[in-house]
């Protein structure tokens, strides 16, 4: 679909990124021109449910235990299209210390 002259016209197979520029600004097909991700791009099902489960499991992460990186560590990015460490992040998990008052 991506290459279908019959979607994306006659040039649909040349490189041409000013296709989505008008007038300097960038201005976005319809999104389902490009049904492969379930109408668009970049648009998943389950991705709302996905965002939400790891909210979830980060927010009892960071409720039982204290996070700290590894010190000497280098923490540097890794700059490609999909953002992540470098040399991963190495980190140490000391447990929270929950106050038990039983009523």
């Amino acid at each position: 679909m991506g290459r279908m002259d019959s979607i994306w016209g006659e040039n649909c197979m040349e490189f041409k990124p000013e296709r989505w520029i008008k007038d300097g600004k960038f201005v976005s097909e319809n999104q389902f021109k490009y049904a492969v991700f379930n109408a668009g791009p970049r648009l998943c099902l389950g991705k709302k449910f996905a965002y939400l489960q790891m909210k979830m499991v980060a927010a009892s992460i960071l409720l039982r235990y204290s996070i700290k990186v590894v010190e000497g560590h280098d923490a540097v990015p890794k700059m490609t299209t999909t953002l992540y460490m470098k040399n991963g992040l190495l980190v140490t998990l000391t447990p929270r210390l929950v106050s038990t008052n039983a009523s």
